[in-house]
């Protein structure tokens, strides 16, 4: 029997084991029907539509003003003003939840798991993952949903992991499956690749025990099952609201109020003349004003210089409405660089209160992002026991590792050193739970060490 064969007889036990959405999923694997595959799985693809058109500032709705026309002349070209609202608050949240890097600690059991968790941030630091963790967030602020996908291969005979952040706007589609308990089942992601004169569409598909590599054929689809060696789906799905979610309309409507003002400023640039038809024949030419005009009649004769209107009270009423408006309703601070100079002199939690907005956002989003970073260390933890780091297996297996997303502000994390250093002095906490709430050491272990010696050295001088 083939390898092929194998999986696929694999696959049929599965199914006739499996319950509900998982069975039709597998039986339409083993049908090579990936068309229908892709129709099962969640499309979400109007939605992050929708949300890359407002994240461009090329394609909102301001862009599409008609030009003016004019009779007997070309069309007045009016002013298209986008903003980048949605960037800009989007950048504002990825900043207060991942401005600092996420810390990583282990048990307290630090002596018989150290060379664990340190092949651990190795990991962490060889995949890049700060780096793409920020790249996801920003993706999925932007667009709604981004994913990571840990791409496990040979290189030179050794395994391999590589990290890939995809989204919609990076030629990816993104179909994740989940049952009614919001578990992931699979998750599919689309993509295009050139082959000799041709651009051939692929779909892979990853469960659990294989990853599927479709292509499509000239009649159906080529399947090929790969065994997946960590028993995990390699795939981290990223999805969330928009960063700047309820403002849709408030910002379209900003940029307009700024178009319109901008035709009006276009229009008035120049100097424009009223006068009176006596006035205008006694001018030589009546394109251009003279620096002296004649009046023929003293009562009813004009010449003045027109005044564009002025900006209403109500119109700057509104646009400054509007800009705190829409900061307000996506719970941004303010960082313009005048409500930034009265914050100078702030520290600590002075400043969380003056930026309390962004903290209530950060704290919604780790309601979301407490779970996915969560569910990436059990699946990096998965790929080193069965896969890279099969030696340290047993260690691995006995791992405890908590993560906790930094204050973004530097003020808030010298003040936490501050409160764990008094608190050792104290004699509240052991130096092992001092250097491991720090977190700041590459080795703790060794650094543990190194204070006791020194400390030993500074009793044998004050000892002689």
């Amino acid at each position: 029997m083939s390898f092929i064969e194998a999986i696929f007889n694999v696959i049929r036990n599965k199914t006739l084991n499996a319950v509900g959405v998982e069975r039709d999923l597998m039986r339409l694997i083993q049908d090579k029907d990936i068309s229908r595959v892709q129709s099962v799985m969640q499309n979400r693809d109007i939605c992050v539509s929708d949300a890359i058109k407002e994240y461009n500032p090329e394609t909102h709705d301001v862009m599409k003003r008609p030009d003016k026309p004019r009779k007997n002349k070309q069309p007045y070209k009016v002013e298209k003003l986008p903003r980048r609202r949605q960037v800009y608050i989007n950048e504002v949240e990825l900043f207060f939840l991942l401005g600092n890097p996420i810390s990583w600690k282990p048990s307290l059991d630090i002596e018989s798991k150290d060379e664990a968790f340190d092949a651990y941030m190795q990991f962490l630091k060889d995949t890049r993952f700060n780096t793409t963790m920020r790249q996801a967030k920003r993706l999925a602020g932007a667009e709604t949903e981004s994913a990571k996908v840990y791409h496990i291969y040979n290189d030179g005979g050794k395994p391999a992991v590589k990290v890939l952040v995809i989204s919609k706007s990076k030629g990816y589609t993104l179909r994740p499956l989940f049952d009614q308990y919001e578990n992931m089942i699979a998750f599919g992601y689309g993509y295009f690749l050139k082959e000799g004169d041709r651009t051939i569409e692929h779909f892979d598909i990853q469960t659990p025990n294989f990853i599927y590599r479709c292509k499509r054929a000239n009649i159906g689809w080529d399947v090929t099952p790969v065994e997946n060696p960590t028993g995990k789906i390699n795939v981290i799905y990223y999805r969330q609201d928009k960063a700047w979610a309820g403002t849709e309309r408030r910002c379209d409507r900003e940029e307009m109020i700024d178009s319109k003002a901008a035709d009006t400023n276009n229009y008035f640039a120049d100097p424009k003349i009223k006068a009176t038809t006596d006035v205008i024949k006694s001018l030589a030419d009546p394109d251009t004003v003279g620096q002296v005009i004649q009046l023929t009649n003293k009562e009813n004769s004009l010449i003045d210089y027109m005044t564009p209107p002025e900006y209403s009270s109500m119109k700057e009423s509104e646009k400054i409405d509007l800009n705190s408006s829409i900061l307000f309703d996506s719970f941004t601070p303010d960082f313009s660089f005048e409500n930034m100079k009265g914050l100078g002199t702030l520290s600590g939690e002075a400043l969380k209160r003056a930026m309390i907005l962004g903290f209530i956002k950060r704290d919604n989003l780790k309601e979301i992002y407490d779970i996915l970073v969560d569910r990436e260390k059990n699946l990096i933890l998965a790929i080193m026991m069965n896969v890279t780091h099969i030696h340290l297996r047993k260690k691995i297996e006995k791992l405890s590792i908590e993560h906790e997303f930094a204050e973004p502000f530097n003020e808030d994390v010298q003040g936490k050193w501050a409160a764990v250093g008094k608190a050792y002095q104290d004699g509240i906490i052991s130096l092992e739970q001092a250097v491991n709430m720090l977190a700041i050491a590459d080795n703790r272990q060794e650094e543990i060490k190194r204070i006791l010696d020194e400390r030993q050295v500074m009793n044998r001088e004050k000892g002689e």
